[in-house]
């Protein structure tokens, strides 16, 4: 190994990568115009080399992160590497390249220096409206053409300044110009700032040691996790769960998934899932990797695993061209859910072999509020969006924790009390944990979350939620979590009505709904459960007498 090649050196180099994806973080949640992103977090940043291979990332939204290198490869190949200069931006949202529902934009700058290309960065973020049919986030969209402007891989700046007209086209067609463009330009600062961090490291370390690093970074990973798929015993493993509906049929989703493991390999196909649905519940290809992607590093045993390109080279994803998990044009793809469903099928499939590694039943929805409305004392209409907490599931080392952001969310954050009810004519009576929630075991599963919302005046709220035909389920005999659910009360019904997925529900001043999220699975027999902890539970109200 040449004196640049030090491990010491190669370390340096590889956390420098992750750290410039967190300060880029900061920058985002500092400048973004939307709450769902300077509040929730709903955004992805990764960097790669010029060859379209993952560095480093900022934890973020896995989900987002495990599926960014689509987007870029699919700009390289309509522009070519050679037209690619410093200061060009470009973005992209076709869910069938990207793999996220079209209000996930990926925005890709080229890092580049003495007119040489370094490499790329990659932002997704979720964008507040692109011209969807109805506000917020239509539950029961029947095609692509409903959910908003759609676009490949497109130029937005060049040499550093806009293309005015595709900047006016995008603005045109949303219903919050002027926070589309804060958010954009929020994008924009971050890789601004992660290009000249690349390109100070660049200058530190000398382009011919970053590169060495990065390959011996690279085989070094894919050595663990390789290490690890060895450790699991060569088999077959199975597994099913179903979405309860797509939105427009009553008809439950399935999902199937088939995991092989044959050596230093891990295969994973889809095959068996529902066809593409006419309910929006369908994904692109790239999602559906992700979602493997993400599946194995929860397996895998460090808490904090290296994430680079050597991740994943040992893994194979199958999925039929036409299914819910590979959906083709014009399928409607804005709740892809079912790849949370696939990840905590993943689990669940190995969970024989790898008892020590798996948790039950996750929360496996984002369980979605948008709530629509003019506001009386400004004039002005608001949308306000948000994802809910749930409880995670339980595994051999305890109970699963509370009031959890679902699995594919990673860093993804509630929306405060207060930045809700500041935005939006809204108030919030009670938020609280769920008693009985949490799937009894030897180890409990994790509390849901009960909010309740009141309307301050006329409005519309439109709701997804999901895992009510397959809860959060228990393993070796613990039980199933809570199933999620909504019961609305309104003048007309004041004993309250029980909704899951409806698009635009009016709603009267004084007009209430609580919302219940879905529990955590149990781990291991309740007859197994320490006295100390059922009384400790019984006592704080956990589990009711």
């Amino acid at each position: 190994m040449s004196a640049t090649l030090d491990p010491i050196t190669s370390e340096v180099i590889r956390n420098a990568y992750n750290a410039i994806a967190d300060d880029m973080s900061a920058m985002i949640a500092r400048s973004a115009y939307s709450p769902i992103i300077y509040e929730a977090h709903d955004y992805g940043i990764a960097l790669f080399d010029r060859h379209a291979r993952l560095l480093g990332q900022y934890a973020g939204l896995p989900l987002f992160t495990g599926g960014l290198d689509a987007g870029l490869k699919a700009t390289i190949e309509r522009y070519g590497l050679e037209n690619l200069k410093a200061g060009d931006v470009y973005t992209v949202n076709d869910t069938f390249i990207t793999g996220g529902h079209l209000n996930d934009v990926d925005v890709v700058g080229v890092i580049a220096d003495e007119g040489e290309v370094l490499g790329f960065i990659a932002i997704r973020a979720h964008w507040a409206d692109i011209g969807t049919a109805e506000p917020g986030f239509p539950v029961n969209s029947r095609n692509i053409f409903q959910e908003g402007v759609r676009w490949g891989p497109t130029k937005i700046m060049e040499g550093g300044e806009f293309v005015r007209d595709v900047i006016d086209l995008l603005c045109l067609n949303s219903r919050v110009p002027r926070t589309l463009m804060g958010d954009l330009k929020a994008q924009l600062a971050a890789i601004r700032l992660g290009s000249e961090r690349m390109i100070w490291l660049k200058n530190r370390f000398g382009q011919e040691t970053i590169e060495a690093c990065g390959e011996q970074i690279f085989q070094t990973t894919d050595r663990k996790f390789r290490d690890f798929i060895s450790s699991i015993p060569d088999g077959v493993y199975t597994a099913q769960g179903t979405s309860d509906d797509d939105g427009v049929t009553p008809d439950p989703v399935e999902a199937k998934v088939t995991v092989t493991i044959a050596g230093d390999r891990m295969t994973v196909d889809t095959h068996g899932s529902s066809k593409q649905r006419a309910g929006n519940l369908n994904t692109g290809y790239a999602n559906t990797v992700s979602a493997v992607r993400l599946a194995l590093a929860l397996l895998y045993p460090d808490a904090e695993p290296d994430i680079n390109d050597g991740s994943f080279r040992a893994i194979e994803v199958i999925a039929e061209p036409g299914s819910i998990y590979a959906a083709e044009a014009p399928a409607p793809c804005m709740r892809p859910h079912p790849v949370m469903l696939l990840i905590d099928l993943i689990i669940k499939a190995l969970s024989d072999v790898l008892p020590d590694h798996v948790a039950a039943g996750l929360p496996g929805d984002s369980w979605n509020i948008f709530l629509m409305g003019v506001d009386p004392q400004t004039g002005k209409g608001f949308t306000s969006g948000e994802a809910l907490d749930g409880g995670w599931g339980a595994s051999a080392r305890g109970d699963g924790p509370s009031a959890v952001i679902h699995s594919a969310a990673g860093d993804f954050r509630n929306m405060p009390v207060e930045t809700l009810e500041h935005r939006a004519p809204i108030r919030i009576r009670r938020l609280e944990l769920g008693t009985d929630s949490g799937g009894a075991g030897k180890f409990r599963g994790g509390q849901n979350v009960i909010k309740e919302y009141e309307a301050l005046c006329d409005m519309t709220v439109t709701l997804h939620f999901d895992r009510a035909r397959t809860p959060e389920w228990g393993l070796f005999g613990g039980e199933d979590g809570a199933s999620p659910v909504v019961t609305v009360y309104t003048t007309q019904e004041p004993e309250g009505s029980i909704v899951r997925k409806v698009e635009q529900l009016p709603l009267a001043k004084g007009d209430r709904f609580v919302a219940e999220t879905g529990g955590g699975g149990g781990y291991g027999p309740v007859s197994q459960r320490a006295p100390e902890a059922h009384a400790s539970d019984l006592a704080d109200g956990v589990i009711s007498a």
